[in-house]
Parts: structure tokens; C-alpha cells; sequence
């Protein structure tokens, strides 16, 4: 996580849709704690939220919610759902002309 979200990939939290970002989706959605401390840390929400982890009202739930937590490309959490979506982006990306690069961590158990 944080050879990506510090060294290879762009993204701008100041505008986390923009067009031209590279996307990251974590396919094992139950290992967001890591994805939330790299986005706190990179800027994308306050490093306070990271106290809230799992508990009710937070945007950092036990699995990635796009709807609720700024930086999230995509909601995941069913195993396997992840390498799908990615390239799903990928191709609509490819086909829009846009070069952004897209990344997907994946799990010992869905491969």
C-alpha cells in the first residue's frame, strides 16, 4: 500500500474524482484497515476516523464503502468480486482513451 499510494500511483485526495487518477481496488475488502491508514495518511480523510474503525456511522466500515469513505474506488467485500471489477474499469478506462492505470490486491483465498 504505501509503495502504491506513495511512489507509483496518481491520485490527488484534493480531487479524488479526478479523470486522469489511477485506481486502486482492494478485491479482500476485509483488509480495509490497511487501505483506510493509507488514504488518512495520504489525505483523503483525517487520521481521527481511523478511531472510529467499525463502529456505527463511520465511513470506515468493515469493508470498503465507495458511497461513504472519500478515495474508495469501489464497494467490495465477496471474495474474488475484486480482479472483475478491475478490469471492468480498466477496459471502460481504455476505451474512454484515458491512460489511468488501474491496481487490484488480491487475497491468497480468491486465487
Amino acid at each position: 500500500m504505501a509503495a502504491l499510494y506513495f511512489g507509483i500511483m496518481k491520485h490527488d485526495p484534493g480531487r479524488p474524482e479526478w479523470p486522469e487518477r489511477d485506481r486502486f481496488v482492494l478485491s479482500k475488502g476485509h483488509a480495509a484497515p490497511v487501505l483506510y491508514a493509507a488514504l488518512a495518511e495520504a489525505g483523503y480523510l483525517g487520521r481521527n476516523h481511523l478511531k472510529t474503525l467499525r463502529k456505527l456511522g463511520s465511513i470506515l466500515q468493515g469493508h470498503p464503502d465507495s458511497g461513504k469513505c472519500p478515495g474508495v474506488e469501489v464497494s467490495t467485500g465477496s471474495l474474488g468480486q475484486g480482479l472483475a471489477i478491475a478490469n471492468g474499469i480498466a477496459l471502460g478506462l481504455r476505451l474512454d482513451g484515458n491512460a489511468a492505470r488501474v491496481f487490484c490486491l488480491l487475497g491468497d483465498g480468491e486465487l
